[in-house]
């Protein structure tokens, strides 16, 4: 991908895909840099700043809010409704 503004670090990849695919369930493009190197040796995370997630410019702020809203009050507790 073309060049974009990191706006958030990961030392593993499934936590930068969980948050690559909510951007993407928000209408965001986004991708992530250094993931293949970190994959092949988790040591090289410290070394290149983790696995980055970019955006584009224009994208960076409604992207961090999106990233940094929580929305466990609206996950349904299945268990309390089957016993209801």
């Amino acid at each position: 991908m073309g060049n974009g503004v990191i706006i958030a670090r990961y030392d593993g990849m499934p936590e930068a895909h969980i948050a690559m695919g909510r951007l993407a369930a928000e209408g965001i493009e986004s991708w992530l840099a250094d993931e293949h190197l970190v994959q092949t040796d988790w040591l090289y995370s410290i070394a290149v700043g983790g696995i980055k997630l970019q955006v584009a410019t224009e994208d960076a702020a409604p992207a961090i809010k999106i990233l940094e809203t929580d929305y466990s009050e609206d996950i349904i507790d299945v268990g309390n409704k089957i016993e209801e």
